[in-house]
């Protein structure tokens, strides 16, 4: 991409494209949950302590029990801007915005990075999914505090989280991908012909219909 223009529409491109991969991710998850029979969020390690069970540089733990990131930035910030405590359809909301922020911010930065590639770009999204997992999900979040180290969940959980990531980075390429090719003049054009064609053929089927059914019936009559 080589202007403002190039980038603003990878850019808009990504975050929409983020749409497809949050809705993926959340797909992904509710499969999971009903094969495992439980969130497989929940687990956590049985075993003793572990030197990476801490990672924080934040000054500890900022999540309360059985609160995720999300949730727990959600709060955090409406307790910074209100000084009050949110209840709990409040902390719903937030985690919820937060969630899609991070998703729809994430993709626009692979759709102006990535750049108009051909469809699917399985190979970007794979990357993509892997480098949002591995740095934010595996190193930024326990860093700030917002989940505990590494070694204080099992495989299951961390295999579980990559796959996840797999599905958003996929689907996000995938949808992007898309987008950015409507975006080319030529395509479009290619698209708009395509649909007036269609739509002209079926206004021909539709109206030949007419007239042979108008002949059916003089004839019985």
């Amino acid at each position: 991409m080589n202007d403002s223009s190039d980038l603003l529409k990878g850019l808009l491109a990504g975050a929409l494209g983020g749409v497809a991969g949050t809705v993926a991710m959340r797909l992904y998850w509710q499969a999971a949950t009903a094969l495992a029979g439980e969130d497989p969020r929940t687990l956590t390690s049985e075993d003793a302590p572990h030197a990476l069970d801490e990672m924080s540089v934040t000054g500890g733990q900022h999540t309360q029990e059985d609160e995720s990131s999300t949730a727990a930035v959600g709060r955090i910030a409406y307790e910074a801007v209100t000084d009050e405590e949110p209840d709990d359809e409040t902390i719903e909301t937030l985690s919820q915005s937060v969630h899609w922020a991070f998703g729809l911010g994430t993709s626009a930065l692979y759709g102006a990075v990535r750049g108009p590639v051909g469809p699917l770009d399985a190979e970007g999204g794979l990357v993509f999914g892997t480098a949002v997992w591995a740095l934010g999900d595996e190193l930024m979040v326990p860093l700030l505090g917002l989940s505990k180290g590494p070694t204080a969940y099992p495989l299951t959980q961390h295999a579980h989280r990559f796959g996840a990531h797999l599905a958003f980075g996929l689907a996000t390429a995938a949808a992007t991908q898309a987008l950015l090719g409507l975006a080319r003049p030529h395509t479009t054009r290619r698209f708009a012909w395509k649909t007036a064609k269609t739509y002209l053929k079926w206004k021909a089927v539709k109206a030949g219909a007419k007239v042979a059914g108008r002949a059916l019936a003089k004839m019985q009559g």
